[in-house]
Order: C-alpha cells, then sequence, then structure tokens
C-alpha cells in the first residue's frame, strides 16, 4: 500500500467550507477521473455519465443496474476526489505511476463493495415494504442484485485485488438486517463511508484527521440517488418480477436470464 506522507499537504479537517474535495466542481470531477482514473475504473465513470436516464425502476434488471452504477459513481468520485485533496498539486503524475495506481484500483474496487452493499441493502428493503417480501425473499434477492452488481463492477479489474470476502459477507448482513427498519434508517449507509476511509492508501495520521470530513462527504452523496430511487421506484413491479423468476425464495438465486449467478471471490 502506498502511503501519501511525502505529496500530502496539510488537510484543513475543521473548517466547515473545506477546500479540496468537498469544494470540487462535479463537472471537473469528472473530467479529471474519466482522464486519471486506473485503467478499468475509467469505464465505469464513461458509462455512467450518460446513463441519466428517468424510466421507473421496475424490474430486477433495473434495479441492479442502478444500484451498481450509482455505487460505482459515490465510491469513485469520494475516494478519487479524496486523493486528489490529499496529493496536492502532485496528484496527476502520482494518479500516472504504474505502482500507485494498482494501490488506487485495490481501494477502489473495496470502497465499491462497500457502495453497493450500503445502496443494495437500501433499495431491496424498499422493495420489500412496497412489494411485502417476507424477511427471507429479501435476504434472497438482495443477494442477487449484490452479487451481480458485484460481477458487473469489477468484470475488467484484476481478480488478484477483487475483495475476495466481499459476498460472504454481504450475505451475513442480509440475513441479520431488519428489513422494515432498512428502507428509511440513513445508518445503513455508515458501512461505506467508514470503508472508504480505511480502504483510502493514505497514512493513519491523516486518516483520522479526515475522517469526519471524508465520511460526512460520502453520505451527502448518497443523497442525490436516495432520492431518485424513491421517486423512479415501483417495489411491487420489482417484486413481482423477482417472484416470477424465483419460486423459492430459499433456493439459490439465478442470474438475470435464468443462467445461474456468478460471482468474484466465490
Amino acid at each position: 500500500m502506498i502511503q501519501l506522507r511525502d505529496v500530502a499537504h496539510p488537510y484543513n479537517n475543521k473548517s466547515k467550507e473545506p477546500k479540496g474535495f468537498m469544494a470540487l466542481n462535479t463537472k471537473s470531477l469528472f473530467d479529471q477521473i474519466v482522464n486519471l482514473a486506473p485503467g478499468p475504473f475509467r469505464v465505469f465513470v464513461k458509462s455512467f455519465a450518460v446513463r441519466f436516464d428517468k424510466s421507473p425502476l421496475d424490474t430486477v434488471e433495473r434495479i441492479i443496474d442502478f444500484t451498481h452504477t450509482r455505487s460505482s459513481y459515490v465510491g469513485q468520485t469520494a475516494l478519487f476526489g479524496y486523493l486528489k485533496a490529499r496529493m496536492g498539486t502532485s496528484y496527476r503524475q502520482i494518479f500516472e505511476d504504474e505502482t500507485f495506481s494498482r494501490a488506487i484500483q485495490a481501494s477502489a474496487a473495496r470502497t465499491f463493495t462497500s457502495c453497493l452493499s450500503d445502496f443494495t441493502i437500501h433499495a431491496v428493503a424498499r422493495v420489500a415494504r412496497d412489494g411485502k417480501l417476507t424477511p427471507a425473499e429479501a435476504a434472497e434477492l438482495a443477494a442477487e442484485v449484490y452479487e451481480e452488481g458485484l460481477r458487473r463492477g469489477l468484470s475488467s479489474v484484476d481478480s488478484s485485488i477483487h475483495p475476495v470476502d466481499a459476498v460472504q459477507h454481504f450475505r451475513d448482513r442480509a440475513a441479520n438486517v431488519s428489513w422494515s427498519g432498512a428502507a428509511l434508517s440513513l445508518d445503513i449507509f455508515e458501512k461505506s463511508a467508514a470503508d472508504l476511509i480505511t480502504a483510502a492508501p493514505v497514512i493513519d495520521e491523516f486518516k483520522e484527521l479526515d475522517r469526519e470530513i471524508v465520511m460526512n462527504s460520502v453520505r451527502f452523496r448518497w443523497s442525490n440517488h436516495r432520492d431518485q430511487l424513491e421517486r423512479r421506484l415501483d417495489g411491487a413491479a420489482v417484486a413481482a418480477d423477482w417472484r416470477a423468476t424465483n419460486s423459492e425464495a430459499t433456493s439459490p438465486p439465478a442470474g438475470r436470464g435464468g443462467r445461474a449467478a456468478t460471482t468474484p471471490g466465490t
């Protein structure tokens, strides 16, 4: 892991209007990430930039697509924005360094899995509420959405940096979720906020100084996507679609199109 001791500038973690990643223009940051994001992660950002459609989220396929693209967006803009702020004016040459590029990819992969975990739980909890799914059904639907989203999100990333325990951790989490409360609770999003600061290739001293601001940045980035989900989701239709292709909620979930889902780390 690369640690940004020599290149990082002091970071004002007490400012109410901090400069750096909290003040970055979204379009400017988008352009910078597209140009500098390591290897395969450029694909996620470019594809997401043209997918602001307003169509209803009324099938499992649409939920999978929505959760994994938005999770990728939140994770990457928050992580790369934080690293850019910590690198200062040296960020361009550091992002282009092969060794550091791989460290960023590993951090981005871990951040993505955490973001996807949070957003999947939130989205499926809303589906379960509107579609009257049982806790067992909700857990199985969540596993399908998460595992397929993970497969798509990490498909072009070196398998050696896939978080190998992500699937099992998510299944354990889904098995213990209070689905009736998860639809409205913002605490669901604390995992992605905490995991981003843990995964970032920054020395522990700076992480402690930056923790509150970084976590608040992640929380803020989720707001628009939660609002979109609320406006566009037809939870009853998603539940009906899932039940139509899964006759028994306790059986292993099939991938879209009736094929068994394959996931990284399994």
